[in-house]
Parts: C-alpha cells; structure tokens; sequence
C-alpha cells in the first residue's frame, strides 16, 4: 500500500510543477504584451520576426546587407518603452560605433542584418535579443529595448583598408604581396638593417582600423581604439609574433619608425583574440630600437 502512496505523491508533486509557468517564459510572454501595447497605443504597424523583435526600416535603396567580415558604422540610441534613455552615439561629437558584423553577437546584430547602408531604423527587442536577466545601468532585468538605428556605412575589407590610410595618413606607402600596406616615418640610412634570427627591440602601438580617438565636449576621451603599446622583444623570423608585424620589422634597420596597415589575414585572422575581433585589420606604429 505505502508503494501506491509514495507513487501518488510523485505524480501529484509532477503535475504541479508542470503547472507553474516557466519564470523566463513569463517574462518572454510579458514582453511581447508591452510590445503589442506599445504599438497599439501609438497605432503602429510593424513587422516582425521569430526572435520576437518588432522593427519598421525606412530604406535608403542601397544595394546589399553586411556580409560576414563587414564593417558597419552606425549611430544609434536605446530607450526603455517608457521612453527612459539608455544609451546613444552623438552626431554632433562625431561618435559613432563600429561593428565586425557577424563576428560577435550583440543587440545590434539582428538589427543591423536587416539594414543596408544608409537605412533607418525603428526596433523593439525583448528581452532576450538585449540584456536578458541582467541588470544594466538604469535597465532592469528582462526589459523590451527600443532602438533607433542608422547605418552609416558598410565597407568590405578592402574598403577598410583604404579608409585605414586616409585615417592614419599614409602617403604613397609600399603594399606587398602580403597585402601588408607600409611606410618609414623616419629613415636611418646607416642603421642596421634588421634580419631573421635576429633578437629585436621594438616601440609599438597598436590600433584598430575603425576609428581613432573620439572626445565628447569637455575633450574627455571617450573612445581610444588603441590596443596595445609598448616594448617587445622578440626573434624575427620565428613566428613569435602575428606574420604582418613580423614581416613590417623586417623591412625595417635599427633607429628607423614606420607605420603600417595590415589586412586581417596576416594579423589576428578570422578568429581574432579577447581584445581584437575576428576579421580586423590593425594600425601599427612601430620603433627598431635594437637588433642583435
């Protein structure tokens, strides 16, 4: 007899549980009611898509979206639904934010899949296509976010690499077979040349392609694309180090600075690193200090 109870206990304790709903299933099933009320209130019709995102785009015509490996450039800014601010580029400071479309997922990265060049954009994520559970400034776990979005440019990595020269102010440079872009800031014509098995001393900053210092009215640095600096030393030759910035010291003597540009094939590569992402072509600055 007591077996019988045991198993009545068992399958009552079941369906029981199985009554309750999901926390994180309510909470999907409150958003899409804020966001269908949102849109009733304001008497707006917009698409939509199986993730639960609502969006309305007004097309610029351009061609084609970003490709995997793409850079967009976009201003942006978030609201809660009740219209509290979030966050935003500014226009007017020359902010914006660049992104290696489809190497990192972000709020961005179903928005921006839907835009071209030059479109604006209207999006309402819930929860799980923004910060989800997680609390975030004056954001509170489980919101709808709303976006408005304006994607400024898309370029290919080609695109990138010619805007890269503009930026950083490259003048008639060498471009080997590498696709390494570079050039002598100062020559020493009586240095050393540096050669492979060789330990080398260099100076060096890093940066990435897109965007170089941004400030916001009071001059404060609000964006520094720098990711690296300082002093290594290394073997040439020995593959210590990424192949573009071996290859850029060795056309290199000592007491000579150069700058150089190198395609993401020869830096980081289509996975990137904790700091650098997947398919990003890199900035560098770099001092021969001493070669032996």
């Amino acid at each position: 007899m007591m077996k019988y109870v045991v198993l009545f206990f068992a399958i009552a304790m079941g369906l029981t549980s199985c009554s309750v709903d999901n926390p994180v299933e309510q909470e999907v099933s409150k958003n899409n009611t804020d966001i269908q009320n949102y849109l009733k209130q304001r008497n707006l019709t917009y698409q939509s898509t199986v993730d639960g995102m609502y969006y309305s785009i007004t097309s610029a015509g351009a061609a084609s979206a970003p490709a995997v490996a793409d850079l967009v450039t976009l201003h942006y800014k978030l609201t809660l639904l009740d219209g509290t601010f979030v966050d935003s580029t500014s226009k007017v400071a020359g902010q914006s934010k660049s992104i290696i479309f489809g190497v990192s997922q972000s709020l961005f990265s179903l928005p921006v899949s839907l835009m071209k060049a030059g479109d604006k954009g209207t999006f309402l994520l819930p929860s799980s296509l923004a910060f989800g559970a997680n609390t975030f400034g004056n954001v509170p776990a489980y919101s709808v976010i709303k976006a408005e979005i304006e994607v400024v440019s898309v370029k290919n990595q080609a695109d990138q690499i010619t805007a890269m020269q503009s930026t950083y102010g490259f003048t008639a440079p060498e471009k080997t077979t590498s696709g390494l872009v570079f050039q002598k800031v100062v020559e020493n014509p009586t240095g050393a040349a540096v050669t492979t098995g060789q330990m080398i001393k260099v100076n060096y900053t890093g940066r990435l392609g897109y965007g170089y210092i941004q400030t916001d009215a009071t001059n404060k640095v609000v964006y520094d694309s720098k990711f690296g600096s300082g002093t290594l030393t290394f073997t040439a030759g020995a593959g210590q180090l990424i192949p573009g910035f071996e290859e850029t010291v060795l056309k290199m003597k000592v007491g000579e600075k150069a700058k150089a540009i190198l395609p993401y094939t020869i830096a980081y590569g289509a996975a990137g690193n904790s700091s650098i992402p997947g398919y990003s072509p890199l900035y560098f600055e770099i001092e021969v200090v001493s070669a032996q």
